[in-house]
């Protein structure tokens, strides 16, 4: 069914042409993201590194996060999202580049932890700049659409990448740099540098700001990311149960394909209400989820879990980054952006180690109870918070 033109009209004219060029840049760049899924299988099928080598590289994307997107957060609040951004996909494009040559395990640490650094400032100042164009409802929405965009190369740069791959590997860094490159281009050419808001001269502000509201987001944040980081433990689990590499393949494009059926639907039915109170439900549905893989014996299961999760994951992001956008003063609006990110970065690391430490010592069936029990948390904070939250976002905008 073919959308009408006249309502394709009024979707674009219901945002600034900015937010446009943020979207086309972030499809662009997300089509083109081929190194990071196929990093892994790159060091052992071209490098010939260990399996405890690959781990230690990969970790150390869950570093770079963690460190940058706080920093990134800060410098898109100093410098301006725009240059911020066009800073992250500058350096990351030429850090592809350098990792493209680099064939000794040192190598390939250093290149993959500047890649990283580089690429993880752009996620706060990217959130930020949809802050400063857009404003209630139509700012969850606005976040909603770069979501879905994200998802879409989510889903087709892996499968290209593994076909282009064939060709040569090292074309996959080329290209990747070169979206990177050309949507830094583009936000050069088109994105206009938006008025920064005035400091407020009465308001200390520290590197880290001392908002109790704040760190309890992050708390209740780390321990969501934690729960949703801990798929990647499914691939030991769906071994261990005798299923197929096919299969969890399968499985996981389920994820990637109920976001992007369901991401816009979902997410302007949330936009309505635009209430806090959605995080916690896709908390409870997250945990849920992976509760079901506890008892989960047969493929059919699993994959009712993964919908499950898939949909709370969902609803929890449609409303998340409108509200971390609103939590603090404008001014620092990315600082706030970029450590509640940071901790999607710690996720990325814990989620895996201590996963893997219940794994090995209880089994596949503990572990999915703990998981679920940190989302469930998670969902009990995310409630707790909701009366400040709710106060913190209905402030008087600054006149």
């Amino acid at each position: 069914m073919h959308l009408p033109l006249s309502h394709l009209n009024a979707v674009y004219r219901a945002y600034p042409s900015q937010f446009w060029v943020l979207w086309v840049g972030t499809l662009i760049n997300r089509l083109g993201e081929f190194v990071v899924p196929l990093l892994g299988f790159y060091l052992v099928s071209s490098l010939g590194m260990s399996t405890v080598q690959v781990s230690l590289v990969l970790s150390v994307l869950g570093v770079g996060r963690f460190v940058a997107e706080g920093l990134g957060g800060t410098l898109s609040d100093r410098l301006g999202t725009g240059a911020t951004m066009i800073l992250a996909l500058s350096g990351g494009a030429v850090m592809l580049l350098g990792l493209s040559t680099a064939t000794s395990f040192p190598g390939v640490l250093l290149g993959t932890l500047l890649f990283s650094l580089f690429t993880a400032l752009y996620k706060p100042a990217a959130s930020s700049a949809v802050a400063e164009l857009t404003t209630g409802a139509q700012r969850t929405r606005a976040y909603n659409l770069l979501y879905w965009a994200i998802n879409v190369g989510a889903s087709v740069a892996p499968a290209l990448g593994g076909w282009l791959s064939g060709m040569s590997f090292r074309l996959l860094f080329y290209l990747d740099a070169a979206t990177m490159a050309v949507y830094a281009l583009l936000l050069g050419l088109a994105h206009r540098r938006t008025r920064r808001p005035a400091r407020n001269k009465d308001r200390k502000t520290t590197l880290l700001p001392r908002d109790p509201l704040l760190w309890s987001f992050c708390l209740a944040s780390l321990l969501f990311g934690m729960t949703y980081q801990s798929y990647k433990l499914l691939a030991l689990v769906f071994a261990q149960q005798g299923f197929s590499a096919v299969q969890y393949g399968q499985a996981l494009s389920l994820n990637g394909l109920i976001v992007v059926l369901l991401g816009l639907p979902l997410g302007h039915a949330i936009s309505l209400s635009n209430h806090p109170r959605w995080q916690a439900a896709g908390a409870l549905l997250l945990g849920a989820g992976f509760l079901i893989h506890a008892f989960a014996q047969t493929f059919a299961v699993h994959l009712a879990a993964i919908f499950v999760w898939s949909v709370g994951e969902v609803v929890a992001y449609s409303i998340s980054k409108s509200i971390i956008a609103e939590l603090g003063p404008p001014e620092q609006r990315g600082s706030y952006i970029g450590l509640v990110g940071s901790m999607a970065g710690l996720a990325t690391l814990l989620a895996p180690l201590l996963g893997g430490m219940i794994l090995a010592r209880f089994g596949a069936g503990p572990l999915w109870v703990s998981v679920a029990g940190l989302a469930f948390l998670a969902a009990l904070m995310y409630w707790r918070l909701e009366p400040a939250v709710t106060s913190r976002r209905n402030r008087p905008a600054p006149a």
